[in-house]
């Protein structure tokens, strides 16, 4: 990927201009010789000018793909022999093919030492420095050995010597050359020249107010610079309205629509950095920076992209029959796409910022120093993720179910993965966080398979007979009731409170629906009403001030008859256990 990232700026930053085919290396496999200072010097002076070579044998008149392609194979060992360990990934491409030319172009305007005379792998112990070194004399440009990484071992042009290469060259640019060159004002030529699809023969057409230099570039760069990013801004404009045209009742095709923007960024950068940095040739520090902007770019789409296209997956999953749009199984699967979707685009912006030059990995290390504070101050966050997830794994309610918490009832709409929504009875929505919901007892209405009728019958203490024939006819309405459990129905007496006897009414209600349970006990209710008015008038007490009579003996006779005659029915339509 090294050569090719270099094409970036080999085409115009390295002796942009001509051809010449240079003779092939007799040991491909055989790695270039950087073992002393000598060496170094001498493998980038000899491969620089191959690479003038061949520009100037026709290249430049006559720019191909394939003439493109071994021009970068030329070149890779000039820009190997800098030490860019200093500059960030991203930028290496660009500054080593501008330092590159510098520093040739500085070398060829001043006066070098015999290549005998510079340290060889023999004269080595008489470096000085840790690492050793060697400076050219009467300069600060300075060979230096790498002591680790690949290139441990190898002798290269130093950190400070690459940064400060242009500066090196806007001092010497004035000198004549004094040694000889294939291609003369390679970098005011760099500067004029753009990629293999524009000739240069084409830019020596344009008006001398195009060819200009402005801010280190002509004029004509700048121009084609700002149509590209035009272009770019246009097409961008209609991929974000692409992304909004599905509204929310198709979540599917919502989700699908919203890829467009970070697909399309992720796609259309790569495309706007090879035009703007290798067929314009934007060079220098605005070649760096608009590198620099573009791996940016590529990395936060693909980690917008992982974000986003988890959204598809879960609406994917979501839209079989079997899972209902507002469950908790489709809140369970939009969190766990959505947190492997986290994980992606994390992992994406650590290595994108990593090859921009921002040192993360010590971030991350700091991060383990601060990371008590920073769980201190997160503390309500995470524990209502934490009661989420909780919610989510024991699964005590659901969206749709009836539920009480705390002294309220109220059905659950949506479970979030830091807090709930309920709405009560009365029609306003309660937020509760996920950490305190998962402290709450929590009753579950919707999961009864019965829902229970109860009440109470106060009558005097005195009416015995009353009560009897009253358990009997009631019990005998329950266990009538078609929408009733009838092994659970009951009346009983449970009790007196002062004069008065209390008859417990209990049944189950074979619904799990809150109206329809109403209508049921709307019903028992009003059933056992007429039995009570019934047990009235067949047993209505004397009146104050008479005497009592035989005939009340008599009524006390048919009271009993129909408690008994009561009784058999009840227990003939009792079902058989």
């Amino acid at each position: 990927m090294r050569p090719l990232t270099f094409v970036l700026a080999c085409c115009t930053a390295l002796l942009a201009s001509s051809m010449a085919m240079a003779q092939q290396n007799p040991s491909p496999l055989l790695p270039p010789d950087r073992s002393s200072p000598r060496a170094t010097l001498k493998l980038f002076l000899e491969s620089a000018d191959k690479v003038g070579d061949f520009i100037a044998g026709g290249y430049r008149q006559n720019p191909t793909r394939s003439g493109f392609a071994h021009l970068v194979e030329l070149a890779d060992p000039v820009v190997g022999c800098l030490d860019l360990s200093e500059v960030p990934p991203a930028a290496r491409a660009k500054r080593g093919a501008a330092a590159a030319l510098a520093i040739y172009e500085t070398l060829s305007r001043i006066d070098l030492p015999p290549l005998e005379t510079v340290p060889g792998k023999d004269d080595l112990k008489s470096l000085s420095g840790d690492p050793p070194r060697w400076v050219i004399p009467n300069t600060p440009i300075a060979i230096v050995r790498i002591a680790s990484g690949p290139q441990s071992g190898d002798f290269v042009f130093s950190p400070h010597t690459v940064a400060s290469a242009e500066e090196y060259y806007a001092r010497t640019r004035d000198l004549p050359y004094v040694r000889a060159v294939p291609l003369r004002n390679s970098y005011e030529t760099a500067v004029l020249g753009g990629g293999w699809l524009i000739p240069y023969t084409a830019i020596e057409a344009m008006p001398a107010w195009l060819q200009a230099p402005v801010a280190g570039e002509s004029v004509w760069k700048w121009l084609a610079l700002v149509i590209v990013l035009v272009l770019f801004l246009a097409v961008l404009r209609v991929a974000y309205r692409l992304s909004r045209r599905v509204g929310e009742d198709r979540p599917f095709l919502q989700s699908v629509a919203r890829l467009a923007l970070p697909f399309y960024v992720l796609v259309a950068t790569p495309v706007v950095a090879y035009l703007v940095l290798l067929q314009i040739n934007i060079r220098g520090e605005a070649g760096i920076i608009a590198q620099m902007i573009a791996t940016a770019m590529i990395y936060l789409a693909g980690a917008w992209l992982s974000w986003r296209i988890t959204d598809v997956i879960a609406e994917a999953i979501i839209s079989s029959p079997r899972i209902k749009r507002q469950s908790i199984d489709a809140h369970l699967t939009r969190i766990c796409t959505r947190l492997l979707g986290m994980a992606a685009a994390i992992t994406l912006l650590v290595t994108g910022a990593d090859r921009i030059g921002v040192p993360v990995y010590g971030v991350i290390a700091g991060l383990g120093v601060g990371g008590l504070a920073i769980a201190l101050s997160a503390q309500p966050t995470i524990e209502n993720l934490i009661g989420g997830l909780n919610i989510f794994a024991d699964r005590p309610i659901r969206v749709g179910h009836l539920c009480k918490y705390g002294t309220d009832i109220g059905t659950v709409e949506e479970i979030g993965i830091r807090s709930t929504r309920i709405r009560g009875a009365d029609r306003t929505v309660t937020t509760i966080p996920n950490g305190m919901l998962s402290k709450m007892s929590i009753v579950n209405m919707t999961e009864r398979e019965r829902m229970l009728i109860r009440t109470v019958i106060t009558l005097p203490g005195d009416a015995r007979d009353r009560v009897r024939y009253l358990l009997a006819a009631i019990e005998e309405m329950l266990h009538k009731h078609s929408m009733l459990h009838r092994e659970t129905a009951r009346a009983r007496l449970t009790g007196f409170t002062g004069n008065s006897a209390e008859i417990e009414v209990v049944a189950y209600a074979n619904t799990r629906d809150t109206d329809e349970f109403l209508t049921i006990q709307q019903d028992v209710l009003l059933h056992t009403m007429e039995i009570v008015e019934q047990s009235k008038s067949s047993s209505a007490p004397a009146s104050p001030g008479t005497q009592a009579v035989p005939a009340a003996n008599a009524t006390n006779v048919v009271v009993a008859r129909q408690y008994d005659e009561a009784a058999a029915k009840v227990e003939k339509n009792k079902p058989q256990r």
